[in-house]
């Protein structure tokens, strides 16, 4: 549950994102949208799930379950990971930091005591031990193209400028605050205890305007930025297919880990047949997620997997064969034409 929730007035409209509320809206909409677009703006992301592992085998622990290199997070610098089965499908997603002898896994909300359950099935008699402290720490986010400009101005002794993604600063007060180690527009993140949450987010809205949940997720994918539990679907999605190499999430550099055959074999042979694509449809009215979009043939080239419609323009995200793509065909959803584009983030060359 957000740490706002008895903090903040009645007047502002809640909203669930995984099953958690979280607000919805502090102003209009487009006017938030615009400041995450054009400036900045911050959001509560303190629904978010918080798991720690420690002990001193933590890292050889996770180093061999997850697709990154674990073995280079340090106080200095954050991770982005994912969990896959045996067969290569997506699991879990999340950032890894580390604080006081302890990794820090930030993922989607509601997904920590599964995450936990999960890892615990490897956990056997490793020098490890895994905690749930979702309650206990609050994450709020900053993005949009003057993020970094705007915690400059918080924190000017701090050098943000030049501070690479997944840079890592360890503030007073047990603060930590990063840069998204995924892309440059998924802004920073700062984690503090959960007492001292509504503290904070109220001298941070001081000087950085705020945004809800509906801001950021039209923000999201108008970006093409990917999403744990959406783009990135539990037991189906190939890593590779939404972006997790783009977004840095995928080391080939490293050793083994569960899943690395099929994604490395993809990869090195380029045998992927499906990519994250960003839609746009015609027409007025909502698509809803999860709506089937069809080749003319009458053909599921793929699934509507985010959705936003705003002043008549109706955007999403969707994992699409590249052969029905290419071929240029008219791909409808709900009777509706749509145009595809790739995110302006892929470096990958449309065949």
């Amino acid at each position: 549950m957000s740490l706002l929730k008895s903090h903040l007035t009645d007047t502002i409209p809640w909203r669930l994102d995984g099953g958690e509320p979280v607000p919805e809206r502090f102003s209009e909409v487009a006017e938030e949208v615009d400041k995450l677009t054009h400036h900045a703006a911050m959001m509560d992301f303190s629904h978010r799930g918080v798991v720690t592992i420690s002990g001193p085998e933590r890292v050889a622990f996770l180093q061999g379950l997850t697709t990154n290199q674990i073995k280079d997070v340090s106080p200095d610098k954050t991770l982005y990971t994912a969990m896959l089965t045996p067969q290569g499908r997506f699991q879990w997603d999340f950032s890894v930091g580390t604080f006081e002898e302890s990794l820090f896994l930030d993922t989607e909300p509601q997904q920590a005591a599964r995450l936990i359950a999960a890892l615990s099935f490897y956990l056997m008699r490793t020098k490890a031990a895994l905690h749930d402290v979702s309650s206990e720490y609050g994450t709020l986010a900053v993005a949009g193209p003057q993020a970094t400009e705007a915690i400059a101005a918080l924190f000017p002794q701090l050098p943000l400028h030049e501070a690479p993604l997944g840079a890592t600063f360890n503030l007073e007060g047990d603060q930590q605050l990063w840069r998204d180690p995924r892309h440059g527009d998924f802004g920073w993140r700062l984690r503090v205890k959960g007492a001292d949450y509504p503290a904070v987010w109220e001298k941070w809205s001081q000087s950085i305007p705020t945004a809800g949940a509906d801001a950021w997720e039209q923000y999201r994918i108008q970006q093409g930025l990917p999403k744990g539990g959406k783009e990135l679907i539990f037991g189906q999605s190939l890593p590779l297919e939404g972006g997790l190499l783009e977004m840095n999430g995928v080391s080939f550099q490293k050793g083994c880990f569960v899943g690395q055959e099929t994604t490395a074999r993809t990869h090195h042979r380029g045998t992927l047949k499906k990519r994250l694509f960003q839609v746009i449809l015609e027409g007025d009215g909502p698509v809803a997620a999860e709506t089937p979009i069809l080749t003319p043939s009458g053909k599921e080239a793929g699934i509507l997997t985010s959705t936003i419609c705003q002043g008549g323009k109706c955007i999403g995200l969707s994992t699409l064969r590249l052969s029905d793509v290419s071929k240029g065909n008219q791909l409808t959803a709900a009777g509706r034409n749509l145009s595809v584009h790739k995110p302006q983030w892929a470096d990958w060359e449309l065949k």
